[in-house]
């Protein structure tokens, strides 16, 4: 079995391109800390750091054919792929910040109609359904969370999980239960607009 550690960042590149991704590893291992440091310099959230550092393994992983370093090491190209991954993120945190910024609520939908006070039931007997449908961790994750109040620290500390486990299974439940309720939930704010 061969020793990545022996080898120079020159090398592993060069291996990296014949597609063992043991060498992939041994770059993770050598850098991931560094890059880690970089990312959470500029982003402030370790979550986001450490999926940006993903994001640019992965994307090193995938160019891996066509690779190659000129002048540089590997280490200030990876930090150098890290501050620009970093500002794509920040990028796209802005504009979701303005996009949410300029967002003005529209009137509440006016129930008296029996029309839609049967969708409102509906909506709310197909949100209990997609919560009913949860993996069972993942639910209680939830009902902690949405009908307890308690905080991401209070659950993972009441359930013996990480932090990052917990906002892992609040962001599937919500995904889950958009994907599940996103048609009825059209339906019943579509009108609204053409009052």
């Amino acid at each position: 079995m061969v020793d990545y550690k022996v080898y120079g960042d020159r090398e592993l590149v060069q291996l990296i391109r014949g597609g063992d991704e043991r060498v992939l590893v041994e770059i993770y291992n050598r850098y991931w800390e560094k890059m880690l440091a970089v990312a959470f310099n500029r982003l402030g959230n370790l979550e986001e750091a450490e999926e940006c550092v993903q994001d640019v393994l992965c994307k090193l992983w995938k160019l891996r054919n066509d690779f190659s370093l000129a002048k540089d090491e590997l280490a200030y190209y990876l930090a150098r792929a890290v501050r620009n991954q970093s500002f794509n993120i920040l990028d796209r945190r802005h504009r979701e910040r303005l996009k949410a910024e300029s967002y003005s609520p529209i009137e509440m939908v006016n129930l008296d109609t029996p029309e839609r006070e049967l969708i409102a039931r509906e909506l709310a007997q197909q949100i209990d359904k997609a919560i009913y449908s949860l993996p069972a961790q993942c639910k209680l994750v939830f009902t902690l969370s949405q009908q307890e109040g308690l905080s991401t620290k209070q659950i993972a500390e009441k359930l013996h999980l990480s932090e990052n486990t917990v906002k892992s299974h609040l962001k599937k439940a919500n995904k889950d239960i958009r994907n599940n309720t996103e048609l009825l939930t059209t339906i019943i704010f579509i009108p609204v607009f053409f009052q």
